[in-house]
């Protein structure tokens, strides 16, 4: 037992945050502790084919999408926004901000998170684990169980469809909108 939780609990930020992406702060604990639970069994079938942290973050994500099929099933959708405007926010700016600035960052955050809402699960799966989760491609691929071509073709596309609603949305408020 020491030993699992001395190989595990320095992933356990990781875990946290894959977790957060799918189904929000409420749920993510139970997702961890999923996951964990999962991997104890599984333990002795990890074949090291990927490192450990992918192979928990293939968990978590299939632990999290298990925990919004049951949720979906029930009918008890709840709005994913607050937990995405959480992730493009959470980063504090240390400098001296005014409070046009703040605005700014703001209108940026909104759109930014606006976009990422457009795109579909896969692509905005690959977009977070990329740029939010900082996992490799190969991370990725091993994570959602697709081959890397297909990680990179989505990260291609997702920062397409990201690059057009951005444009679309300077046209409407006649505004610079950059990532």
């Amino acid at each position: 037992m020491d030993a699992f939780a001395e190989l595990f609990e320095p992933l356990r930020a990781k875990i946290y945050a894959v977790a957060c992406r799918f189904v929000g702060v409420s749920e993510a604990d139970d997702v961890v502790m999923e996951t964990f639970l999962k991997a104890w069994q599984a333990l002795p079938k990890f074949g090291g084919r990927s490192t450990l942290s992918t192979w928990l973050c293939r968990i978590a994500r299939n632990q999290a999408l298990d925990l919004i099929r049951k949720r979906q099933s029930r009918d008890h959708r709840e709005a994913r926004g607050e937990d995405a405007e959480k992730a493009f926010s959470s980063v504090p700016d240390v400098r001296q901000v005014t409070a046009d600035e703040t605005m700014i960052k703001r209108e940026r955050i909104q759109a930014v998170k606006y976009a990422v809402e457009r795109i579909s699960e896969p692509h905005r799966t690959a977009i977070l684990m990329r740029y939010v989760d900082d996992m490799s491609y190969t991370e990725i691929a091993a994570a959602t169980g697709v081959s890397l071509g297909t990680v990179m073709s989505r990260l291609f596309n997702a920062k397409r469809k990201l690059r057009q609603t951005l444009a679309e949305l300077t046209n409407e408020h006649s505004e610079t909108i950059s990532i």
